[in-house]
């Protein structure tokens, strides 16, 4: 029988106790031993995440992976598109228009084809479409609604402000959030078996998708938020799905939010609230309600996308290349394309940028402007600050190379600040180059004050031209 308790002689050679005794104390201690946490007694240092040791290396170290860091990451990681893509893409496309793909996806090839196809002297007119398209809050309306941000101490009235922006782009946006309810509900209905899902699309064949045309959208909202969503919800729980399909109502429930704020009724009730404030009504004293919604459908951004119909089919090119019509060998390629624009389109990203895909007489061009209009610099004589414009253009021309351009120039003074990095091949000496860009300032009303040109530098990083991208990072940050 085993000697459990040792209540008689051992015998020798099967226990320890003949050995050298051990002065533990005099031991290292083991720090990567977890202890437990005793919350009224001070215990040894150990390797518990949650206890503070008093060594230098041990201390507690916080790394915060927040949205703007993946951000300041991807953009220090990625080339612009123009350095990735540029006229390679662009000539690409024309290889694949002539290629056997599928007859519909090559014919909106060539037409995006000729879409981008232009001579000098309609450059200037497709860039200013361009511009007025890409910034919607444009216009007298919105000057004055960020003077009074700005002017203005109360906070009800700033946060009035914002939430009457934040209804007025839901309901500009509101045939691009139906469509994105359409897509969303097609994906839950393939993660649903056959008699849930027949259900589903009963409810789904209730939705009107060409609703957000008039602004009216109780009619879908009750549809989405009474019976679909329960009934998801229900789905969810009772089959244990906590997968993707959970994950597709979640989406479709934040878009439901966003399509419901933008009701027509919703940005009249936010407008009406804002001419209670007095600062308000002084600058919109007598304006009728009635009218708001004409006003904002005339706006240089409405119009403006109304007629950029060559940045409309390239958005649905990169669609249907996802998608795979381009062939399997060229989705990676669709893809980068649409991680760069989502990238440039970012809340963080506090500069205008335009991407201008050209075929200018013949001579296929891919260009990126980045434009930051409101920089202030102090003035020489040190009279007060002046408005500075700070841009970075690169483009790429066919048969020619890569440039890039970075300048400065004050609105008030015409003075330009510029650098100029081109291609050693360019056929063409540094002194007639400088020539000819004085040249074209003078003739725009510029007034040339320093000129840098080379061939040696590399491509201008984002970061470097607009170092105050960095500025979020004194600010709050979250992760999502």
């Amino acid at each position: 029988m085993s000697n459990i308790l040792k209540i008689t002689t051992p015998v020798s050679g099967y226990d320890n106790t003949g050995g050298v005794k051990i002065n533990q104390s005099n031991l290292p201690q083991n720090n990567n031993i977890q202890g437990q946490v005793i919350p009224d007694k001070v215990v040894k240092p150990d390797a518990r995440s949650d206890s503070a040791s008093q060594q230098t290396e041990a201390q507690l170290k916080f790394r915060y992976e927040t949205n703007f860091d993946n951000f300041i990451q991807q953009m220090q990681k990625s080339a612009s598109m123009t350095e990735s893509f540029s006229v390679e893409f662009l000539a690409k496309l024309g290889v694949l228009a002539q290629s056997g793909l599928k007859k519909d996806f090559a014919q909106e090839i060539s037409k995006f084809l000729s879409m981008i196809r232009m001579s000098p002297e309609e450059l200037s007119a497709f860039l200013k479409v361009q511009g007025e398209s890409s910034v919607r809050f444009s216009g007298t309306l919105f000057n004055v609604l960020r003077q009074l941000m700005q002017q203005t101490s109360s906070v009800e009235l700033r946060t009035g402000i914002l939430d009457f922006l934040k209804r007025y782009t839901d309901m500009a946006e509101g045939n691009h959030l139906l469509e994105n309810i359409r897509q969303v509900m097609q994906q839950i209905q393939q993660r649903m078996f056959a008699g849930p899902r027949q259900q589903v699309e009963q409810m789904a064949e209730t939705l009107n998708y060409h609703a957000a045309q008039n602004g009216n959208v109780k009619d879908n909202a009750a549809v989405l938020k009474n019976e679909i969503l329960p009934f998801l919800n229900e789905y969810i729980t009772a089959m244990h799905d906590r997968g993707g399909l959970r994950d597709n109502t979640a989406l479709l429930a934040a878009l439901t939010a966003r399509y419901e704020n933008g009701d027509v009724m919703r940005v009249q009730e936010a407008f009406l609230k804002l001419l209670e404030f007095p600062e308000f009504s002084n600058f919109f004293q007598g304006l009728d309600p009635a009218k708001l919604l004409q006003i904002l459908s005339n706006t240089a951004f409405e119009q403006a996308s109304a007629h950029n119909t060559a940045m409309d089919k390239l958005a649905e090119l990169i669609k249907r290349g996802l998608q795979g019509e381009a062939g399997i060998e060229n989705k990676a390629v669709f893809r980068e394309l649409l991680q760069a624009f989502l990238l440039n389109e970012s809340v963080y990203m506090p500069v205008l940028h335009l991407t201008l895909p050209l075929d200018l007489d013949g001579n296929l061009i891919f260009s990126e402007l980045w434009i930051d209009p409101d920089e202030r610099r102090q003035k020489e004589d040190g009279t007060g600050e002046e408005r500075m414009i700070r841009g970075l253009i690169k483009f790429d021309i066919q048969d020619v190379g890569f440039f890039d351009l970075f300048f400065l120039y004050g609105v008030e003074s015409g003075k330009v600040r510029m650098q100029l990095n081109y291609p050693q091949e360019l056929p063409v000496r540094e002194r007639e180059l400088r020539n000819v860009l004085e040249q074209i300032l003078t003739q725009n009303g510029m007034q040339p004050e320093e000129m840098i040109l080379g061939t040696e530098g590399g491509s201008i990083p984002l970061s470097e031209a607009f170092p105050h991208l960095y500025e979020r990072k004194n600010s709050v940050n979250v992760t999502v």
